[in-house]
């Protein structure tokens, strides 16, 4: 994530994370990923990070299927996820989130991000725009013409190890809570995405930052969790479609 929001879950919340990569949430309960740790890929994208699970147990995704029953948890993250997932693949990880959670909270960089960057790995344009996500991919876009100078930022990114989303998070990345269904809209050309973000920079952007005493109560939670221990692979077991 790129800065802590405030995420609606109580203690008692049963919560899993999707794709958690090299940086899980300290809250997940358990983890679901196509990836196992050990494996060759980067997650971490700047730094050549592998997965982690800080004891927290992780579960595969087969085939775009999560592989609990309905209604397991009562709160799903999904961070920085959507824009790695092929765009007419989208529509069946939404469904199975809405089938999984009853609560779930969605992040993922916006499409200045990729303008700046422009990652091999993403394949989305992404936004939030009036409590509704939309799409964009970016093979119908010609972000590649820029290659050259967004390797050149990206380089710079690297050398630096700093970036200017740490200073204006608000501009490269976006969530938002969703109960029940979450409005989701696949665009076709890149004139009317930009055309649609448009209306949502015509005010001023907020901060995102949380309150002072939100971000104080978080880093205690946060530094108290490990004390109380993660639960074990086997207190998931009856939540499995299998079982």
């Amino acid at each position: 994530m790129f800065f802590p929001h405030i995420l609606n879950f109580t203690n008692k919340d049963l919560v899993l994370e999707i794709g958690p990569g090299a940086y899980p949430h300290w809250r997940a309960d358990c983890l679901a990923d196509i990836f196992e740790p050990g494996e060759d890929v980067d997650l971490g994208q700047f730094g050549g990070l592998q997965m982690k699970t800080l004891g927290k147990p992780l579960f595969k995704i087969t085939n775009g299927k999560l592989p609990f029953k309905d209604q397991s948890f009562d709160y799903i993250i999904c961070s920085h996820v959507f824009e790695h997932v092929p765009v007419q693949d989208l529509p069946l990880m939404i469904s199975e989130i809405e089938r999984v959670g009853k609560k779930y909270y969605i992040e993922f960089p916006t499409a200045i991000y990729d303008y700046i960057y422009d990652f091999s790995v993403h394949t989305n344009l992404m936004d939030i725009v009036n409590g509704e996500i939309i799409c964009l991919s970016k093979s119908v876009t010609e972000i590649n013409k820029m290659k050259p100078f967004t390797s050149f930022l990206y380089n710079l990114r690297t050398s630096q190890n700093a970036g200017f989303e740490t200073n204006y998070p608000q501009l490269f990345a976006c969530g938002s809570e969703f109960t029940g269904k979450i409005p989701f809209k696949i665009l076709d050309s890149p004139e009317l995405f930009f055309k649609t973000i448009a209306t949502k920079y015509t005010n001023k952007i907020p901060s995102g930052k949380p309150p002072i005493l939100f971000e104080a109560i978080n880093k205690v939670k946060k530094i108290v969790r490990p004390f109380f221990g993660e639960k074990k692979p086997e207190y998931f077991y009856p939540l499995l479609l299998n079982q």
